[in-house]
């Protein structure tokens, strides 16, 4: 087992199967989260509960290759042992973080305007590895005096819903009180619109759904989106309507493709009646070159037609572009940036408990 696949309960049950009594139990449940998410701890455990724990529980974090964008975004290359590589990206707001996190190595989806497409399904990430990137970003972050990160969104490379055991146990992770404790309502999981397990994730979780939606006709969407000839535009509405939260829905502006008033107008239709919101995302450059962003002018045209309508409306300006870290460009690979300084080393392995 590793303690990054463990919440507190479990790190507690564990340690009584030890012998410890419920208050040795819990006090060690807090000593392993509390030094595992680089948090002061006061309160310490039995010596011989704790040399268990150091014995017995996986502590290694995965190692992490740094650069930073001039807007602030930090793109990380997050190497695991057995040498598989994903991305995870943190993105900079006045005094909070976003962190974004992948799911899969690689991505078996395909979808047309995502560099992580073209490298197929590496393999499933397991929790530990999901909840590792976020230990080794958020350490990278206050050792540069960032703000702390409070939101997490399941958007890096992947399918999460593919692999949606293990992001639903770090989600459970991340969002536990004696850990990470970022709250279930800040955490977002994305979907190309896995229609059988949005039902299974509405069931249950407590986290946020977003689904890449980016056409509202079922010719346009599947020209972008393989997943759609599976489930079409209905049945994904049926699905998005059964959510008992609000669905946050993705739309990445391409010019010429799915940003025109007809294109608008398809939308308006398609979210009527739906608790929802639209994130507008212009294009940012990837494996389609002939593809491109509209104008700004052109997305805020579209923007003020869904806004006067009444549809909730946000446009996503772009956070990391010139280091590969934006929506859509990552690919699992060390991309070499000479003009950018390095930002600080990350850490490679846990501390140990014993300091």
């Amino acid at each position: 087992m590793h303690v990054g696949s463990l919440t507190s309960d479990q790190l507690a049950e564990w340690a009584r199967t030890k012998g410890a009594s419920e208050a040795s139990a819990r006090q060690l449940a807090r000593a392993v989260m509390g030094r595992f998410t680089n948090r002061e701890v006061s309160a310490l455990p039995s010596k011989r509960l704790l040399e268990e724990a150091e014995r017995e529980l996986g502590w290694s974090l995965p190692e992490s290759t740094p650069v930073e964008d001039p807007d602030g975004t930090i793109r990380h290359a997050v190497r695991f042992a057995d040498g598989a590589l994903v991305e995870a990206v943190a993105i900079p707001h006045p005094e909070r973080s976003t962190i974004c996190l992948s799911t899969q190595a690689g991505c078996a989806r395909g979808c047309l305007f995502c560099e992580t497409g073209r490298l197929g399904l590496q393999r499933q990430l397991l929790p530990e590895e999901i909840v590792g990137q976020f230990a080794v970003v958020s350490r990278h972050l206050a050792a540069l005096g960032r703000p702390a990160p409070s939101n997490i969104v399941f958007m890096g490379m992947g399918e999460p819903l593919d692999n949606l055991d293990a992001v639903l146990a770090a989600a459970d992770v991340l969002s536990d009180d004696c850990g990470f404790a970022v709250a279930p309502r800040r955490i977002t999981v994305s979907t190309v619109g896995v229609v059988p397990r949005m039902r299974e994730f509405y069931r249950r979780s407590r986290y946020r759904l977003a689904v890449s939606l980016h056409a509202a006709s079922d010719e346009e969407r599947k020209a972008l989106l393989p997943v759609a000839r599976t489930w079409d535009l209905a049945v994904l509405r049926e699905a998005i309507a059964e959510s008992p939260e609000p669905v946050l829905l993705q739309w990445t502006m391409i010019d010429g493709v799915n940003d025109t008033d007809r294109h608008a107008d398809q939308l308006l239709a398609f979210c009527k009646g739906l608790d929802v919101r639209v994130n507008l995302i212009p294009l940012n450059p990837g494996p389609e070159e002939r593809l491109r962003a509209p104008s700004m002018e052109r997305v805020r045209t579209f923007q003020k037609r869904l806004r006067d309508a009444g549809l909730r409306t946000l446009v996503r300006m772009p956070h990391g572009r010139e280091i590969g870290g934006a929506c859509g460009q990552l690919a699992g690979a060390l991309r070499e940036h000479p003009e950018r300084k390095p930002a600080l080393p990350v850490i490679g392995k846990a501390t140990s408990l014993h300091r």
